[in-house]
């Protein structure tokens, strides 16, 4: 006999692969029970099923007196336990993939500055170096500390560049423009202020050159018991392609208010543009300015105007949303008109679409080709949302778990803690209710005005909050709040 032969015999023995099967068991339990997903009722059902499969595979293999039996019934016991073995370590690869996004995404109290080195998309610059005894123009009368040590980091990197102070962003971008500098350092947060004359800034330039700045944030969270009590998540949408923890404007701002008695959820949209006073200036401007200065900020600014308490808050990168819709395979969004989109040039049919990512993308981010602008937008996104959320609730997030979790872990986080999560997920999975989702948005007037805490000079676009819809939101979230059924007529 060889070798080789021999040690197949060896591990091919009926203790040795019986063991493999208890050791994948435990692991497969193990994970169950460290992702805490799961009710302990099912949790119990798992034990006793991996357990009686053991036993019976065991009993398969075991040595039988009766010799010629023995081999055929220990040959069928060592290949379903092996088989069982292999389907229980892919089983405790996806609930530790599971748990490791679980830990990725929730507990966040963190953000990142991003300071780049910005050139014209057209120009030769690629690279720090090519830009050797170069001036470049910062704007250090913001942030003054991040921004030296951004300098640092850069005269580090490349010590030849020098930099111009600029205390005016409108300035460095036109400077940019008419080839007046060759780059400038910039938060990317600030990008908004350039794009009130550079529309299409982000688009026309490129960034050759970055440094993030990390920090702990306070904990922001209000906590619930999330399985018996109402609570409110502000959910920040912003469009960047750094991180999601990376300190930009906010796009997209909702409040989801959940009653997990009532299985009802109320989504509350507010228009970017909204005039409302920042919490962290005590002067009015667009809300979505609100985000230059952090998630926190917004936080506070929608809790000053809207008079309540935000218990939790998610940030989500609508870049990703592509990423996102395509790992669900798809969803189906009703329109109430048909339109199409000038980011993409999707035809949208009044009634019933299926959307993969690019075309979802380019529904919600359409305002020009709608009749009330922002308004509908903002409503778009709320079915955009909802679709997703019924998709998630639906089988595809078994056939596509992989891909739906490799998706929200690079596009989401929550200063929920992944507890809190669980318990929802545990919740949801012991009683299966279906929930009833309710949709209603702010409103306002547009109006071109001077005298934003931001740019004071410039004349420029706001939504000025129609203040019955602020109202009618603050009566329904309270209802919510006081254990009611809420019922709107959409």
């Amino acid at each position: 006999m060889s070798k080789n032969t021999h040690i197949i015999q060896k591990i091919t023995e009926w203790k040795v692969v019986i063991a493999i099967q208890v050791i994948a068991s435990l692991l497969f339990v193990g994970f169950l029970f460290k992702l805490g997903a799961l009710p302990i009722k099912y949790l119990m059902i798992i034990i006793v099923l991996v357990t009686l499969l053991s036993v019976g595979t065991l009993f398969l293999m075991k040595p039988n007196k009766n010799k010629n039996k023995g081999k055929v019934r220990n040959l069928i016991g060592k290949v379903i336990s092996i088989l069982l073995s292999v389907l229980l370590l892919v089983g405790t690869l996806y609930v530790s993939q599971g748990d490791s996004v679980l830990s990725k995404i929730t507990d966040a109290n963190s953000q990142t500055t991003r300071i780049s080195v910005v050139v014209m998309k057209d120009s030769s610059y690629q690279s720090l170096s090519d830009l050797k005894n170069e001036t470049i123009e910062v704007n250090t009368s913001v942030d003054s500390e991040k921004m030296q040590e951004a300098i640092q980091a850069l005269q580090k990197e490349e010590s030849s560049i020098q930099t111009k102070s600029n205390d005016d962003f409108e300035n460095m971008a036109d400077n940019l423009y008419d080839n007046k500098t060759k780059a400038i350092f910039v938060n990317e947060a600030y990008y908004a202020i350039m794009e009130t004359k550079h529309e299409n800034f982000a688009n026309e330039t490129r960034v050759i050159w970055t440094y993030e700045i990390h920090e702990e944030l306070d904990d922001l969270s209000k906590n619930v018991n999330v399985t018996d009590d109402v609570f409110t998540v502000y959910i920040s949408g912003i469009d960047t392609t750094g991180k999601v923890s990376t300190v930009s404007r906010s796009d997209v701002n909702m409040l989801v208010t959940v009653n997990p008695k009532t299985k009802q959820i109320l989504m509350t949209s507010i228009p970017r543009d909204y005039f409302v006073t920042l919490a962290n200036k005590g002067k009015k401007d667009k809300l979505t300015h609100a985000g230059i200065f952090g998630v926190a900020n917004s936080v506070k600014t929608v809790e000053g105007f809207m008079d309540i308490d935000v218990n939790y808050y998610a940030k989500v990168n609508f870049t990703s949303l592509v990423t996102m819709v395509d790992a669900l395979g798809g969803i189906t969004v009703d329109s109430p008109v048909s339109f199409t989109t000038r980011h993409g040039n999707y035809k949208i049919v009044k009634g019933a679409n299926e959307m993969d990512g690019a075309k979802a993308l380019g529904f919600v981010r359409e305002r020009y080709g709608l009749k009330g602008g922002d308004n509908d937008r903002v409503k778009n996104q709320q079915r955009v949302l909802t679709a997703m959320l019924k998709k998630m609730m639906s089988p595809a997030i078994i056939t596509n778990y992989s891909s739906i979790l490799n998706s929200i872990a690079g596009s989401f986080e929550t200063n929920m803690s992944s507890s809190e999560i669980t318990a929802l997920l545990q919740m949801q999975i012991n009683d299966m209710t279906s929930w009833d989702i309710h949709q209603i948005q702010l409103t306002g007037k547009g109006a071109m005005k001077t005298g934003g805490a931001m740019m004071p000079n410039r004349k420029l676009y706001y939504m000025i909050p129609d203040e019955s819809s602020i109202s009618n939101a603050k009566s329904l979230i309270q209802k919510m709040i006081n254990g009611e059924k809420i019922t709107i007529n959409e």
